[in-house]
Formats: C-alpha cells, sequence, structure tokens
C-alpha cells in the first residue's frame, strides 16, 4: 500500500525479519491461497485509506495559499514534510473505524509463507501507526499547522494546539521503518498475490 509515500518518500524502512531479496516470490499453499482470498475484501479499504495521503492538486493548492508560504515561497517544499502530520490526524478522524477494521483482519492471518508474513508484519505497524494521530476529532487546520510547524521557536504545546496531538508522536513517523519495509516487500508480494489468484489490478492495488 502506498501509504505516506505518496505525499514525500519520508519513511525509510526494514523489518529484520524480512527477507526480501529472494530471487522469486515463494509459491503459494492452499492455506495461503484462502488468506490472499480474504485479503482481496479489504482492497477497496485500503485504497480509501491511501487516496487520503496523497499529495493531490487541492492539497497543494492549500498549501500554495498559506500566509506561511506566501511571505516566503521558499518554504513550500519544508511544508510538504511539516503537513505530514495532519494527514495523518485527518485519516484518523475520517477513517479509523475503517483503519481499526483493517488491521484487524490482517492481524487475524497466520500465513505459511515468510514473505507473507513479513508483509503483514509490516502493515500492520503502517496501520498501528496512522492509529497513534488520533487527535479525538479535533478539526486540523493546514496553514494553521505549517505556520507552527515551520516556526523555529514554535513549543510542544503549540504543536499540541493545532494537531491535538502528543508531538513526542510526530518522532514515531520519522523513525519507523514500518512503511518503507511494505515498500521493500510490495513487488515480490505482489507476484504472490497473483500466483494465489488475486487478479492484477487488486494486486497492483494493495502493493502499490
Amino acid at each position: 500500500m502506498r501509504f505516506i509515500s505518496s505525499v514525500v518518500l519520508v519513511l525509510v524502512l526494514a523489518l529484520g525479519a524480512a527477507s526480501a531479496g529472494q530471487a522469486a516470490a515463494p509459491k503459494p499453499d492452499a492455506h495461503d491461497r484462502a488468506l490472499v482470498k480474504q485479503l482481496g475484501d479489504t482492497v477497496t479499504a485500503f485504497q480509501t485509506i491511501a487516496s487520503k495521503t496523497q499529495d493531490d492538486k487541492g492539497l497543494q493548492k492549500t498549501l500554495d495559499n498559506c500566509p506561511a508560504i506566501k511571505q516566503d515561497p521558499s518554504q513550500a517544499f519544508a511544508a510538504i514534510f511539516a503537513i505530514l502530520p495532519a494527514l495523518l490526524v485527518d485519516v484518523v478522524n475520517q477513517f479509523r473505524p475503517l483503519v481499526v477494521g483493517v488491521q484487524g483482519t490482517l492481524s487475524g492471518m497466520h500465513p505459511h509463507s515468510g514473505l507473507f508474513r513479513s508483509w503483514l508484519a509490516a502493515e500492520q505497524q503502517v496501520f498501528s501507526l496512522i492509529l497513534r494521530f488520533d487527535n479525538h476529532g479535533k478539526k486540523i487546520d493546514y496553514c494553521e499547522v505549517v505556520a507552527v510547524m515551520l516556526d523555529k521557536k514554535a513549543t510542544a504545546k503549540d504543536v499540541r494546539g493545532v494537531l491535538g496531538i502528543d508531538p513526542a508522536t510526530i518522532s514515531t513517523l520519522f523513525n519507523s521503518k514500518a512503511s518503507a519495509n511494505v515498500q521493500r516487500l510490495n513487488p515480490p508480494m505482489r507476484t504472490f498475490l497473483i500466483a494465489a489468484g488475486m487478479s492484477r489490478k487488486q494486486a497492483a492495488a494493495l502493493t502499490k
């Protein structure tokens, strides 16, 4: 799933137990084929969650119109990084039941394939990371977030004020290796999913 990385490639990953350097994806057995069929039901949920984290023209227009950017256009690139925590907060505000549901589905799977297990573990870590950005429904003003996050004098209280979350949570975002690990495992996992009977379109949607 191309979560976070579609906004900006900031999370660089690697799960210690993962072994993505395999020459070819292992062949799925009957048990794993059944799990892949179940996984196919989560494709729409994956796409819905991922679409919220994508840097579309609407978000870019919002950032371009923020006073902090208008006053100093050179800050536009930094604003993309600054807005990332706010995007995750919005994901939880809008899709928390969906995120929890997908995470539950993944955690209930116990595949035989080591590749499949590693990929599921990385995906579960990603969803766990998202859920840590729960601000209990506080509305987010992206321009206020940009102004505070780009202000070198901003305090932890200021950050909490615009995001509604513990500022320490943000460090977990940039220190996490989960998203990058998903990206590393996606190519062989896509092959595995197709071999297990999933359509190429669904497999591509799950492993972007």
